[in-house]
C-alpha cells in the first residue's frame, strides 16, 4: 500500500486498533503499536524497525524499545485477535491448520536461532523457525497464533549466557513443534473464539498419533496429510487377548505369573499395509473429480478417493478412520495421502475441502511475508519476536478485512 492508501484507511484502522487498547499498559506503547502497524502496511523494500521509523517519521530507538522491551501483553492481543477473526470469518465447519515457517538469520544471537531444517528454505541453514496456527472457512483465512521454536541445545548449560542476552524466560522449557501445535490447539479450543470442526496440517503434524488423538478427544475431526509409507489395516486385524488353549480332553494347567491382558495378533491376523499400496486396488471409476474453490489462478481441480481403514498406532490397531487419496489432473500425477477420523456420514467433497485447506496457511505465509513484513524483522530478543509477529498478524488480518469489504461492495454493485 502507498502512504496515501494507508492514510485513507487510517480511520478504519484506528477503530480496529481500539479493541486492543486494554492490552497496552500505557498510552505511549498504545500509540507506537498503531504507528508500527501503519508502517507494516506501507510499501517499502524492507520493513524493519529502522525503515518503518523513517517512513512514519518516528525515532528509531523508540520503536526498537517498544518492540524489544515494552511490557505490553501480546498474549491478550492474540486472544482478542482470535475473537475478531471469529467474528468475521467464523463458520461451523471452520478449519484450524498447523504449519511452521523459517526465518533465515546471519548471526547467532537471535532467540532460538541455529542450523536447522526449514521447509520454507528447502534446506538446513541458520534460521529461526516459528510454529503457526491459521483459521480457514468459506469466508476467508488468516494466521491466528504463533510460537517461536527454540532448539534443544539452547537449554544446555553452555547456552546460559545466550539465553539471558536473548531474554528467554528462565521458566521456559524445551517443546517440540508438535507440542507447540497441540498447545495452541488446546488454548484456542478453551478460549472458544474460533468456531471450528476440522484440524489439518502436513505430514509433520499428521504423523503424530498424539496430535490426532488430541483432536479426537476434543470432539473434532482431523484430515491430516501423511506420508505414503504410513501403515494402516484395510480390514479387521483380529487382535485378541491370548487365551490358554487346551487339547481335547486336556485339563487346565496352572500357569505361573500374570495372565495375558494385552491384545496380540491372532493366528489369522492380517498385517498392516502402506497407504500407497491402496493405489493398486483402485480403478478409474473409483476416482471422483472435485473442484476446490481456492487458488491464486482460479479453482483447483483434483481427483479424490477414500477407503475405510483402521489406523496403526505404535504398530498396534488404533481407531477406525479414512484414508483419502488426492491425485492431480496433470501428468505425471502428484499423489497425496490423508488420514481422517470424520464420521462415515461426511461426504468426500467436504473431507477433500477440509484436508486441502492446509494449502491456505502457505498462502497466508506468502502474503504476510510479502505485504506486512512477517519475516523482515531485525530483532534478537525473545519478546521482540513475539511483539513483531503479533503486530504483523494483526496487520495481515486488517488487510483481509479490507479486502473482504471491498469484495462485498463490488458484489453489491454488480447486483444493483
Amino acid at each position: 500500500m502507498t502512504v496515501e492508501d494507508v492514510t485513507a484507511l487510517l480511520p478504519q484502522l484506528e477503530v480496529y486498533h481500539q479493541r486492543f487498547h486494554p492490552f497496552f499498559c500505557r498510552s505511549e506503547p498504545r500509540k507506537w503499536s498503531l504507528r508500527y502497524i501503519q508502517g507494516l502496511l506501507m510499501s517499502m523494500d524492507r520493513k524493519n524497525a529502522e525503515n518503518i521509523a523513517e517512513e512514519i517519521q518516528a525515532p528509531p530507538r523508540k520503536l526498537q524499545e517498544f518492540l524489544s522491551n515494552s511490557p505490553w501483553d501480546e498474549t491478550a492481543c492474540i486472544q482478542e485477535h482470535q475473537r475478531a477473526v471469529g467474528e468475521i470469518f467464523g463458520s461451523p465447519n471452520g478449519v484450524l491448520i498447523l504449519d511452521d515457517t523459517g526465518f533465515p538469520k546471519k548471526g547467532h544471537h537471535s532467540a532460538g536461532v541455529g542450523r536447522q531444517y526449514s521447509g520454507t528454505l528447502g534446506k538446513t541453514d541458520n534460521c529461526q523457525v516459528g510454529v503457526f496456527m491459521s483459521y480457514a472457512s468459506l469466508y476467508g483465512h488468516t494466521l491466528v497464533d504463533r510460537r517461536l521454536y527454540i532448539l534443544s541445545n539452547w537449554f544446555e548449560e553452555n547456552y546460559q549466557k545466550q539465553r539471558v542476552q536473548a531474554g528467554i524466560p528462565g521458566s521456559l522449557h524445551f517443546q517440540t513443534k508438535i507440542e507447540m501445535g497441540m498447545e495452541m490447539l488446546k488454548q484456542a479450543t478453551q478460549l472458544g473464539h474460533l468456531w471450528y470442526q476440522w484440524v489439518s496440517g502436513d505430514s509433520a503434524y499428521g504423523e503424530s498419533h498424539d496430535f490426532r488423538n488430541l483432536v479426537a478427544s476434543l470432539g473434532k475431526w482431523y484430515c491430516f496429510e501423511v506420508k505414503s509409507n504410513t501403515h494402516v489395516w484395510t480390514k479387521d486385524p483380529v487382535w485378541k487377548v491370548p487365551a490358554q488353549e487346551l487339547e481335547e480332553g486336556e485339563r487346565p494347567r496352572i500357569v505361573r505369573g500374570r495372565p495375558f491382558s494385552r491384545p496380540c495378533p491372532a493366528k489369522d491376523s492380517s498385517p498392516p499395509v502402506e497407504v500407497s499400496e491402496l493405489l493398486s486396488t483402485l480403478v478409474d471409476s473409483d476416482w471422483e473429480q472435485i473442484i476446490l474453490r481456492e487458488g491464486d489462478k482460479g479453482p483447483r481441480v483434483f481427483y479424490f478417493v477414500r477407503r475405510r481403514i483402521i489406523e496403526s498406532q505404535n504398530r498396534k490397531p488404533g481407531p477406525p478412520a479414512w484414508v483419502m487419496i488426492r491425485k492431480s489432473v496433470e501428468e505425471p500425477a502428484e499423489i497425496k495421502y490423508y488420514l481422517s477420523n470424520a464420521p462415515e456420514t461426511i461426504s468426500l467433497a467436504e473431507m477433500a475441502w477440509a484436508g486441502c485447506q492446509r494449502w491456505s496457511i502457505e498462502v497466508d505465509f506468502k502474503l504476510a511475508k510479502g505485504e506486512v513484513g512477517l519475516d523482515q524483522y531485525e530483532i534478537t530478543k525473545y519478546r521482540g519476536w513475539y511483539h513483531h509477529i503479533t503486530l504483523s498478524m494483526m496487520a495481515l488480518f486488517f488487510l483481509k478485512m479490507v479486502q473482504k469489504q471491498w469484495g462485498e461492495k463490488k458484489n453489491t454493485s454488480d447486483c444493483a
